[in-house]
C-alpha cells in the first residue's frame, strides 16, 4: 500500500541533454503605452559561467526605464546582472563572482520589461536583435553561442507564453477519491513583477498524457489559463473528484513567476488528514537528499522521470552519516518515463536494518528533477534534493 501511495505522490520531470548554445528572443506582443515581457532564452547553459550581449530595437517604439527593468531569470545560480542602457540599445553581462556555471537546461538568462509607446501603431512592429554575444566556462575558456533574434508587434492581443523562458515544473500532484478519503492538490502563483503577467498551467500524467482535472471554481481539463496581475497571486484547486489520478504540472508564463503546490490529503468529512508543500524541482546532475529509515515506521521515497527523447542512466550511492559509500545502483530511466520508489526498493539491504540514517547521492550525465517525501504513517514531509558542487 505504502508504495502504491508513494507511486501516487511523486511525478518528476527533466529537461532535455546536451546541446549547442544559443541565445534567444521569442516574438511578443505589446499594447501602445503599457509594458512588455521581453526573455532572453539560453537552451543549454550548463558549461558557462560567464555571457554577454546587446540587445538592439527601435527606440520610437520601445524603451527601457530604468536599471529594475533588467530582471533576473530562472537561469541563473548565484550570477550578478549589470546593464548598460543608450537609446535603442542594451548590454547586459551576467557573471559568477564564485565560477558557478547557469543552470542546466533551457531558460531566460534575463528578462527585459520594456515600455511600448504610446505613438506606436497598432500592427506595426519592431526586430528585437541579438549581438555581440560572447560566453566562457570556468576557465575562462571561449563558449561558442549561436544567436536567434525576436520581434515585438504592437498589439492588444495577449503574448502567447513561450516554453523554458519562465517555466515552473512541480513534480507531484494528485488529485480524486480512495477508500477512506481523497486527495486535492492547491496551486499557488505570484507574480514578482510590477507588470501583469500572463500564464498557462498543464496537468500531465506520469506517462505524459494530458491528465483532466476539475476545479473548485467549476472550469475542467488539463490545461487552464490564467493572469497574474502586477504583484498579484492566483490560487488554484482540484476539487478532489473522480478516481484518483497523479502526475505533474507544468507552468509556462509570458514573465517571470513564482509558485508553490500544496498537496492535501482528506478524510471522508473533508477535513485535512496530512498536507506537504511541493516547489518547482530544479533539473540536476549531481545531487544528494538526506535518507530516513525505520523499519515498519518510517521511509524515505525518491522519484526520477525522463520526458526526453533520450534514455537516461542514473547512479546511485548510499551513504552513511559519515558519507561512507555503502553500496551502489544503476537506475536506467527510458524516455518519457517516471520511476517512484522507496529507498528499501533502491537498496534492499536496508529492509534488513532497524533504522538507517544517512543520505542517497545521484549522479547522470542528462539533468533530472528529483524529489524526496518522507512517509511515517499518513505523514508526509518534503525532503530537499541538495545540488553536489
Amino acid at each position: 500500500m505504502k508504495t502504491i501511495l508513494f507511486a501516487t505522490l511523486l511525478v518528476l520531470t527533466c529537461v532535455t541533454g546536451f546541446g549547442q548554445v544559443e541565445l534567444s528572443v521569442p516574438d511578443v506582443k505589446g499594447a501602445p503605452g503599457g509594458s512588455a515581457i521581453v526573455p532572453v532564452v539560453i537552451n543549454e547553459g550548463r558549461n558557462v559561467t560567464a555571457i554577454q550581449f546587446v540587445l538592439t530595437f527601435d527606440a520610437a517604439v520601445l524603451n527601457i526605464t530604468s536599471d529594475s527593468s533588467i530582471l533576473a531569470g530562472g537561469s541563473l545560480a548565484d550570477h550578478s546582472v549589470g546593464s548598460s542602457r543608450d537609446s535603442g540599445k542594451l548590454t547586459v553581462v551576467i557573471f559568477s563572482s564564485s565560477l558557478s556555471n547557469l543552470k542546466p537546461g533551457s531558460g531566460a538568462v534575463v528578462n527585459v520589461v520594456f515600455q511600448v509607446s504610446t505613438n506606436a501603431a497598432m500592427g506595426s512592429s519592431t526586430r528585437i536583435q541579438i549581438s555581440g554575444a560572447r560566453a566562457s566556462d570556468t576557465n575562462g575558456n571561449a563558449v561558442a553561442v549561436t544567436t536567434k533574434d525576436g520581434t515585438l508587434t504592437v498589439s492588444n492581443s495577449v503574448t502567447a507564453p513561450t516554453a523554458a523562458a519562465n517555466e515552473l515544473i512541480f513534480p507531484q500532484i494528485a488529485n480524486g477519491s480512495f477508500p477512506g478519503g481523497s486527495f486535492v492538490t492547491t496551486l499557488i502563483f505570484v507574480n514578482p513583477t510590477g507588470v501583469p503577467t500572463g500564464a498557462e498551467v498543464r496537468f500531465f500524467k506520469s506517462d505524459g498524457a494530458p491528465l483532466a482535472v476539475k476545479l473548485t471554481n467549476g472550469q475542467a481539463g488539463s490545461t487552464f489559463p490564467f493572469t497574474l496581475p502586477e504583484g498579484g497571486s492566483v490560487f488554484l484547486q482540484t476539487d478532489g473528484t473522480g478516481g484518483l489520478s497523479a502526475g505533474y504540472a507544468r507552468v509556462v508564463a509570458t514573465g517571470p513567476v513564482g509558485g508553490t503546490i500544496l498537496f492535501s490529503q482528506l478524510d471522508t468529512s473533508g477535513q485535512v488528514v496530512t498536507e506537504s508543500g511541493v516547489g518547482a524541482s530544479s533539473p540536476g546532475q549531481h545531487f544528494s537528499v538526506p535518507l530516513l529509515y525505520s523499519k515498519d515506521l518510517a521511509n524515505t521515497g525518491i522519484a526520477f522521470a525522463n520526458p526526453s527523447s533520450d534514455t537516461v542512466e542514473i547512479l546511485l550511492t548510499l551513504r552513511d552519516r559519515a558519507g561512507t559509500s555503502l553500496a551502489t545502483q544503476k537506475v536506467i530511466l527510458p524516455p518519457g518515463q517516471h520511476l517512484p520508489r522507496f529507498a528499501t526498493e533502491y537498496f534492499t539491504s536496508l529492509a534488513n536494518q532497524p533504522s538507517f540514517l544517512g543520505s542517497i547521492e545521484g549522479l547522470t550525465l542528462v539533468p533530472v528533477s528529483a524529489i524526496a517525501l518522507k512517509l511515517q504513517g499518513v505523514l508526509l514531509t518534503t525532503f530537499p534534493v541538495v545540488e553536489v558542487k
